[in-house]
């Protein structure tokens, strides 16, 4: 029987999964219960995101040119991806999820790039991560620390955009919809970090969203500009308050809300769906590992974890 553990550190994903079914946030973020397969979307995400990390760091840091920079990012993208290797037939192969990066920085190479990196005491910033305490009028504690919950965030980097501070976030996708840009205009997950960044003494309310779209013989780079109004950073930041307190409450209850609904079968079903078809779920515990969510690493869920 897994832990029932209430995580301490809250980011957007664990909230859009709370609101999407209760009981989907109780197995994946209380029991700590995933699929034994890895997800090849979290860890071809995370090969791309720290392949182009270690690219900036050799470009900004260690002052080499782009194709020097670029070389040098070669073994640590394959030290990221070690020896996974898909269970279905996927555009996203290692291959591509390398051309993916090539092609990324023949879009925005990293000297003429419209968005360039925050400089701190002559330093560029690349990633940046941020977690503050929720010790605000209105929040619960955590039932069991009695702490206060910690909202956290990882952005792939704190940029400039005409002459504004911004967000940069790059997503890797399969198809782009017609509907891509405009799926940001609401997105929760930027309207937390334009928050985070201004709490944290860095007044922001941009987001620059890039999409690597990566089909089976070609890759494709978009980019969306999203800038949010204060009014919608604070109702996001109501709604958080409101979020956090129907976790308490579940957890108090011991009762985690069911969709039973269309969250069963989006996205080619609910990886729990046969514990919520079953009048005994523990019995299917077996069939899960045990990775618990860590919101500020580049993999939240680290392939060597688990039991």
């Amino acid at each position: 029987m897994p832990d029932h553990i209430l995580p301490q550190f809250i980011d957007s994903t664990m909230l859009n999964c709370f609101r999407t079914c209760n009981q989907r946030f109780f197995n994946e973020f209380i029991l700590g219960l995933r699929p034994a397969e890895i997800s090849i979307h979290l860890h071809a995400g995370a090969a791309f995101s720290g392949a182009l990390e270690r690219f900036y760091h050799n470009f900004w840091a260690k002052q080499m040119d782009q194709k020097t920079a670029l070389s040098q990012t070669l073994p640590k993208f394959l030290d990221l991806w070690g020896d996974f290797a898909p269970s279905k037939p996927t555009p996203k192969t290692r291959e591509n999820m390398w051309n993916a990066v090539e092609e990324y920085l023949n879009k925005w190479p990293a000297e003429t790039d419209h968005v360039q990196p925050l400089e701190f005491n002559k330093r560029k910033t690349v990633e940046f991560s941020a977690s503050v305490p929720l010790d605000f009028p209105g929040f619960p504690r955590h039932p069991v620390t009695g702490d206060p919950f910690i909202y956290c965030g990882r952005i792939d980097m704190l940029g400039t955009y005409n002459n504004r501070t911004c967000i940069r976030d790059e997503k890797t996708t399969g198809r782009l919809d017609a509907n891509w840009a405009s799926q940001w205009d609401l997105r929760s997950q930027f309207l937390g970090y334009c928050w985070l960044c201004t709490i944290s003494g860095i007044p922001c309310d941009t987001a620059v969203v890039r999409g690597i779209v990566i089909h089976k013989r070609d890759i494709l780079p978009v980019e969306a500009i999203k800038i949010y109004g204060q009014w919608e950073i604070d109702r996001w930041f109501e709604q958080l308050r409101r979020d956090l307190n129907s976790i308490v409450r579940c957890w108090n209850e011991k009762w985690w809300n069911y969709n039973l609904g269309e969250a069963c079968t989006m996205w080619g079903g609910c990886s729990f769906a046969d514990l919520c078809k079953s009048q005994h779920p523990e019995r299917w515990y077996d069939s899960y590992k045990t990775k618990r969510w860590n919101p500020l690493d580049r993999n939240p869920i680290d392939p060597q974890q688990g039991v």
